[in-house]
């Protein structure tokens, strides 16, 4: 007999159809140019359905970023698990290279929707908390590491974090104008000398 899906199975069900939809639709055509009915016309399912698990095109998004977010948390800690010391922060920018070139067009629609939500304080402020989830688990990572080097760092984790956060942004624009910009191992050596870490790339 099969099993019978009750209604919030469907609901779950339902959202993870619109969230990938909304994913398709936001790469397609970009933040801004994205509606709340193509959304639903690429999942199959009317804009009321739409509504009923998200109240506006910014929480679809915001949905979608907090799943990257634990994506790229997971990773992390795949990582970490798999070196110590400064090999864990070499392993993690390498991983973030790769991450950035094989989902080239989610990092043009995250910037675009951080330059929209930098006009909206409420917005804004929402963004911030998403991405201060970025920032701590990374601070976590990159703390650990420190301690397991046994090196003294020149700066807290947390402001390693966000250095490395910022610089990983930066380069990824640099990349889509010239994908040859600034080799890993530049990246690596520098990031060595501002962590006080030993050299960690050839």
């Amino acid at each position: 007999m099969p099993k019978r899906v009750t209604r919030a199975d469907q609901t779950g069900r339902n959202r993870d159809q619109v969230l990938a939809a909304a994913r398709r639709v936001f790469l397609a055509k970009g933040y801004e140019r994205a509606t709340l009915d193509a959304i639903a016309r690429e999942a199959g399912f009317s804009k009321g359905v739409v509504y009923s698990q998200f109240e506006s095109k910014a929480d679809l998004f915001l949905a979608l970023l907090e799943r990257r977010i634990d994506q790229r948390a997971t990773q992390n800690e795949a990582i970490a698990k798999r070196h110590q010391g400064e090999e864990t922060v070499a392993a993690i920018l390498r991983a973030a290279r790769e991450d950035s070139d094989e989902q080239r067009g989610w990092r043009l629609v995250l910037l675009e929707f951080r330059l929209h939500a930098a006009r909206d304080p409420a917005l804004n402020r929402r963004y911030a908390e998403a991405h201060r989830r970025t920032i701590d688990g990374l601070a976590a990572l990159v703390g650990r590491a420190l301690d397991e080097s046994g090196e003294e760092p020149v700066e807290s984790a947390r402001h390693l974090a966000m250095l490395a956060l910022a610089v990983e942004s930066g380069l990824g624009l640099e990349r889509i104008v010239d994908p040859r910009a600034l080799p890993q191992t530049v990246v690596e050596r520098a990031f060595a000398r501002v962590f006080a870490l030993r050299r960690l790339a050839p």
